[in-house]
């Protein structure tokens, strides 16, 4: 896929939504990944960081190699997260100390936001897609009900399975 600068212009936006998206409880980097759709591209890039990736780097050099890792994608993304994780986290950091009610409403819009988009990607409503909807609701409402070091061991988990 040949792109343009623009294009990577428009991929490092979408980084910097998934880097504020990572900075705020709630909303995953992964989520806005795939509502604005390079998901599948994201995950394939990742998937062929392997040792034939580094063989094409002593075999044939670095301009196959990256092509092969499809570089300046995740550059272009790479760059866009950890401007926005590193801004983000401050402005959130004022914003929860100064103005505690404005970001947890933000927050809030994010997941309503995040889950609106989600649900149009379902393609048939059907009675698994239900009940899933029902045991993702209720799980996670179970977990607004466990003590602070119980969530703090789930999130955890969660930040070591995103890495």
């Amino acid at each position: 896929m040949q792109r343009r600068f623009k294009d990577y212009l428009i991929i490092s936006l979408k980084g910097l939504a998934m880097g504020a998206a990572d900075a705020v409880p709630g909303v995953s980097g992964g989520t806005i990944a795939f509502i604005s759709g390079i998901y599948e591209e994201l995950i394939n890039s990742i998937s062929n960081i392997n040792a034939s990736l580094i063989k094409t780097l002593f075999s044939k050099g670095i301009k196959p190699f990256w092509q092969q890792l499809n570089g300046n994608f995740l550059l272009s993304l790479l760059a866009g997260i950890m401007v926005s994780f590193m801004s983000v986290m401050r402005l959130a950091k004022y914003l929860l100390e100064n103005h505690p009610v404005l970001i947890w409403s933000f927050f809030f819009g994010l997941i309503v936001a995040s889950i609106f988009f989600v649900g149009k990607q379902i393609q048939k409503w059907n009675i698994p897609v239900i009940i899933s909807l029902i045991a993702g609701a209720f799980i996670a409402f179970y977990i607004t009900t466990l003590p602070a070091s119980t969530i703090m061991i789930i999130l955890g988990f969660y930040l070591l399975q995103e890495l």
